[in-house]
């Protein structure tokens, strides 16, 4: 019996996958895991962003507070002693009313002195610039008037009639100016407060 030669034929090779197809899904992969960690630190940081300043303004705003409460209670001495001279006074009591005066100013340059300092290192959002930049104006022509007072009082004690009259008209012109900062502040604050924009200068 003759064997017959069979020759099989060879199955041709199955293409592969392109390898492109495997690295563009780990691509994709790799690009979205990056995308998720810029997105969580994005919102990280904006969290910590805000919580930051929120805590800026609420700080600030407890200093001024602050600041207030302390400049009420020299305000009021002030009230208390004017309302207590006495309406046609002697020389001796002029004086003992005038070295009051003196003293109640004295208080008033230190608590202004004291509120400039605080309020100053504050770290506040820079929308609340203008307002802490106005408050800080304020307690500096405060702390120049209470300085004048002091200064008139001095020079009333020594005599100098003419000085001390002098200091008096600077310091209501300081008073003036106080008036117009808190003003500023007031203005300020409300513009930060509701997010609008500061003006052109």
């Amino acid at each position: 019996m003759r064997t017959m030669d069979i020759t099989v034929p060879k199955l041709p090779t199955l293409p592969k996958l392109p390898a492109i197809a495997t690295n563009r899904r780990q691509a994709l992969i790799a690009v979205g895991a990056v995308i998720a960690v810029v997105a969580a630190a994005f919102i990280g940081w904006t969290l910590f962003t805000d919580w930051t300043e929120s805590r800026q303004v609420a700080v600030f705003g407890s200093h001024v507070a602050a600041s207030e409460a302390d400049l009420a209670r020299v305000s009021a001495k002030i009230s208390s002693h004017m309302s207590s001279r006495p309406e046609a006074p002697s020389i001796a009591e002029s004086d003992v009313v005038m070295r009051e005066f003196a003293a109640i100013a004295t208080y008033g340059q230190a608590v202004t002195t004291y509120h400039r300092r605080i309020i100053g290192a504050d770290e506040v959002p820079e929308a609340y610039i203008g307002a802490q930049s106005a408050y800080i104006r304020a307690l500096d022509c405060l702390n120049r008037a209470f300085s004048l007072w002091a200064s008139a009082a001095a020079a009333y004690d020594a005599g100098a009639y003419t000085s001390a009259k002098d200091a008096l008209v600077k310091a209501d012109q300081a008073w003036k100016e106080y008036v117009a900062a808190t003003g500023d502040y007031n203005r300020e604050l409300r513009r930060a407060e509701e997010g609008e924009e500061a003006p052109p200068v």
